[in-house]
């Protein structure tokens, strides 16, 4: 065979063979079945689950897979849930237009029926405080007005609440117990975005919604003032604490008479041996020196005066102050949500809080 000849086969044996790798490459694999521990196929009933759905946790307890999401979290996914966890919900500034126009016609409502000063505000709202249509009262009553002093900041339902308190009982209660009527009231907190007394965390104040007034005292068409601090008296926690100081101080100074008077004495035997020795004819020597004076009540030189301590007492106010104070807080008792004064606590011992907020059983009154 000729040189030209055997290239021509080898070439064709070549091309043969690179085909028949080419059909090789293309014939599928077998697929390799699963089996179980005892060399069984295992099937669809009895296959484990698929890694997706258990995860495990970093202490290699597993768990249902992720209930929201993608489990496992891209980068960029942790980074958007860790902020929405941190930054709180924005804090609502505004009211619904629906809600000032309703507090609006109720405003209008009230004050047309009412003898009241009072300057309309602008809604303004600070999360849960605020109103939608507060206004700022200057005096309320007729013949004569009676002046906030300074004017306060409150809703509708409040002025009108207050309206009731002052013609219904305030005044017919002055002119009896302090012969003249009220001119003025002196207003010690209006609205204030807090929370209620003695909580920390829960339950907004009365005063975060406008909706509460501190009253410090009363002035009187003489120019008398009832003032709360001043004119209540003694509360009831006074008085027992004043009861269980006295208490303290007797037991006190009965234990220290004891001391001093130390342990009983025998009976003296001087005058039957005086007697003896005047029958005998010899001298006794009697054991009660002469010369000293009688025994006093008052303190010798030197010693401090035995007394029963404890606090000592604040003068009493006149009573018809306290008559008409404690009239006054009875009867908003009737009137308002919540009535406190110096009964309550001593935080309000200064002032009586009166505020309108809705109770579903009865009002509070302290």
């Amino acid at each position: 065979m000729t040189l030209p000849a055997r290239a021509i086969v080898l070439a064709l044996v070549m091309a043969a063979q690179i085909e028949t790798v080419a059909l090789a490459d293309d014939v599928p694999l077998p697929v390799k079945k699963p089996k179980d521990a005892n060399g069984q196929p295992l099937t669809k009933s009895s296959a484990p689950a698929p890694a997706a759905a258990v995860k495990t946790d970093a202490q290699g307890k597993s768990g249902a897979a992720e209930a929201k999401g993608v489990w496992p979290k891209t980068v960029d996914g942790a980074k958007e849930e860790a902020a929405a966890k941190a930054d709180p919900p924005p804090v609502p500034t505004e009211w619904p237009a629906d809600e000032i126009a309703a507090a609006k016609a109720m405003c209008k409502t009230i004050l047309e029926k009412i003898d009241a000063v009072t300057i309309p505000e602008a809604p303004f709202r600070q999360g849960d405080c605020g109103t939608a249509a507060p206004v700022r009262l200057l005096t309320i009553g007729k013949n004569p007005e009676v002046a906030l002093s300074p004017p306060a900041v409150m809703t509708c339902g409040m002025v009108g609440a207050l309206h009731t308190w002052l013609t219904k009982d305030l005044q017919p209660l002055a002119k009896k117990t302090l012969s003249a009527e009220v001119i003025k009231i002196e207003n010690m907190s209006d609205y204030s975005c807090r929370n209620a007394y003695g909580r920390t965390k829960t339950k907004l104040s009365e005063h975060g919604r406008a909706n509460a007034l501190d009253i410090r005292g009363f002035v009187t068409s003489k120019g008398e003032t009832a003032i709360v601090l001043t004119g209540w008296g003694e509360t009831m926690r006074d008085i027992a604490a004043r009861e269980q100081a006295l208490k303290l101080a007797a037991e006190k100074a009965a234990a220290e008479a004891a001391k001093i008077a130390g342990p009983a004495v025998a009976p003296s035997t001087a005058a039957p041996a005086a007697a003896a020795g005047e029958a005998s004819g010899v001298a006794v020597r009697s054991t009660i020196t002469d010369g000293l004076g009688e025994a006093s009540e008052k303190p010798a030189f030197g010693v401090a005066p035995q007394h029963l301590g404890g606090p000592d007492r604040k003068p009493e106010p006149p009573a018809r102050m306290k008559t008409f104070l404690k009239g006054a807080h009875a009867a908003a008792c009737q009137i308002f949500g919540t009535t406190l004064g110096p009964e309550a606590n001593n935080a309000h011992r200064n002032h009586f809080h009166v505020d309108m907020a809705p109770r579903k059983v009865k009002k509070i009154c302290d």
